[in-house]
C-alpha cells in the first residue's frame, strides 16, 4: 500500500505542476502514471490490514511530498542562493526539525548510550551516507530546475525498479512474483513516460 500511495503522490505532482506552472502533459505521460499505478495496486493486493491512522499519515506524506516537489521548482528559480547554499540550508532546517523528534521518542538517548554507535567505523559509514545525502539533495534541485515536477516524480517511482533488482543480487532477497510483475509494469511505465517526453522534445526543436 505504500507503494500505491507513492505513485498516487507522482499524480498529485503532475496535476499540481499543470495548475500552478502550466505545464501540458501527454496521453502518454497519463498512460504512464496509469500503468505504474495498476502495477502498485497489483503488488499490494496481498497487504493484510489498512489502518486509519496508518491511512492518515499516508495522505499527509503524499501531500507534503508533492507540495515540497512543487515548491522546490519556484525555490530554484526565484530563492537568491546557489544550488550548494539551497541544499546547506535544507540539511540545517531538517536537522531542527527532526532534533526535537528524535529526543521525544528517545532515540537520541539509545543513540548516546550505545556503544556499538561510538565506534570509528560507525562514523565512518554515516558519513559517507551523509555525505552521499548532501549530493543526493544537490542532483535532486538540479533534476527539478531542469526539467519540472512531473519528471522529477516518475524518476523517484522509476528507481525503486533498480534498487529492488541490487537488493536481490547484493543480498540475495527473495522476490515474490508480484514484486516481478510490478517491477515489469513499472519498467513498461517507464518506458512509455520516455517516449512521451522524446516526442515533445522532437516537436519543441521542430518549432524552434
Amino acid at each position: 500500500m505504500v507503494t500505491v500511495f507513492k505513485n498516487i503522490t507522482n499524480i498529485m505532482t503532475t496535476i499540481g505542476d499543470c495548475i500552478i506552472y502550466g505545464a501540458t502533459v501527454e496521453l502518454l505521460v497519463i498512460a504512464a502514471f496509469g500503468v505504474m499505478l495498476a502495477g502498485a495496486v497489483m503488488a499490494a493486493q496481498n497487504d493484510a490490514e489498512i489502518t486509519q491512522v496508518g491511512l492518515f499519515w499516508m495522505l499527509a506524506n503524499c501531500v507534503c511530498t508533492s507540495g515540497y516537489v512543487l515548491y522546490l521548482k519556484y525555490a530554484t528559480k526565484s530563492v537568491k542562493l546557489s544550488k550548494f547554499g539551497m541544499v546547506f540550508y535544507n540539511n540545517v532546517l531538517c536537522s531542527l526539525f527532526l532534533f526535537p523528534v528524535s529526543v521525544m521518542n528517545g532515540e537520541f538517548k539509545m543513540f548516546m548510550s550505545t556503544p556499538a554507535l561510538h565506534t570509528v567505523d560507525y562514523a565512518v559509514k554515516n558519513g559517507f551516507a551523509g555525505f552521499v545525502g548532501f549530493f543526493l539533495n544537490f542532483a535532486s534541485l538540479n533534476c527539478v530546475a531542469q526539467t519540472g515536477p512531473t519528471t522529477y516524480a516518475m524518476i523517484g517511482s522509476l528507481n525503486k525498479v533498480p534498487i529492488a533488482f541490487m537488493g536481490y543480487y547484493i543480498f540475495d532477497s527473495k522476490i515474490s512474483e508480484e514484486t516481478w510483475t510490478f517491477i515489469s509494469i513499472s519498467l513498461l511505465g517507464g518506458i512509455l513516460y520516455t517516449i512521451a517526453k522524446l516526442r515533445a522534445g522532437k516537436r519543441k526543436s521542430g518549432r524552434a
